[in-house]
């Protein structure tokens, strides 16, 4: 398979079938451009949020969702905010596309815990057998998580609300470390509290308390590494108000503590290629 990749992104593992990519933006705005895709990619934002749009499906991907591109999609992608990026890229063609990505799953799915797991998995990962076989099953749950989606159509939202939701929605993945409340957070977008949390619930799918917890605890994850189990100091950086906070609500999400995941990376990291 001929990948085509951007200069601008790293790739981590290439392969006949499976690529696996790292994108990283210091933090440009942009207006909207526009790219045809070839083959199956998946983008898991870990950092940061930008707009995307295939047809009349329109999100603003942060790191609580996963956004799919099939052969023949017409993608739009804008930058909102200078804020810097961080996304892992999951590529797949030949029989491993067609057995796990069928044509007609939802462009955008939101990640379970147990997804997003797989994901820091495969992002700590170095030997490259494992790598490959990460992103195939971590492309595979995510298409599991799209298949949850309940088929029944829903109504779309207003472009006023969408466009309410995706400030609010842009302000938590950039601000998320700030000591964000619900009243600041909608009057920065220009709504009340009462309007900004009932239309943020309503084109969203949660509510503001529940998403801003979620992208805090998916800061967290891909930093447990580095951490060197200094979980104070990181349970902090990510807007938690105390370590016993951040390890109920990461137990409460994940099903695990932190410092088991922390020990999982380090027994990773020393991983190496034979």
């Amino acid at each position: 398979m001929n990948w085509e990749v951007a200069a601008s992104i790293r790739r981590i593992l290439v392969g006949p079938e499976v690529l696996v990519a790292d994108f990283r933006c210091p933090g440009e705005r942009r207006g909207w451009t526009r790219e045809a895709t070839s083959h199956f990619v998946l983008e898991l934002p870990r950092r940061g949020a930008h707009l995307r749009a295939i047809g009349r499906e329109r999100v603003l991907a942060d790191p609580t969702i996963a956004a799919l591109s099939f052969p023949g999609d017409e993608l739009s992608i804008a930058s909102p905010s200078a804020a810097p990026q961080e996304s892992t890229l999951v590529g797949l063609a030949g029989t491993v596309a067609e057995e796990l990505a069928p044509g007609g799953s939802p462009r955008i799915v939101r990640l379970s815990p147990g997804t997003a797991l797989l994901h820091q998995r495969l992002v700590t990962t170095k030997d490259p057998v494992a790598v490959e076989e990460g992103a195939v099953l971590l492309a595979a749950r995510v298409l599991e998580d799209a298949r949850g989606v309940a088929s029944r159509a829903e109504a779309r939202p207003s472009a006023s609300h969408r466009r309410l939701a995706e400030e609010m929605q842009h302000l938590i993945a950039t601000r998320h470390h700030e000591g964000l409340t619900l009243a600041n957070i909608t009057s920065a977008c220009g709504a009340s509290t009462f309007h900004g949390s009932r239309v943020f619930r309503a084109v969203v799918g949660e509510t503001v308390h529940r998403h801003l917890r979620r992208v805090r605890l998916r800061a967290a994850l891909f930093d447990l590494a580095a951490a060197n189990g200094r979980l104070s100091e990181l349970a902090l950086r990510a807007g938690f108000s105390s370590h016993s906070h951040f390890t109920a609500a990461f137990q409460s999400e994940f099903a695990c503590l932190p410092s088991d995941v922390a020990a999982l990376d380090r027994a990773w990291l020393r991983l190496r290629p034979r």
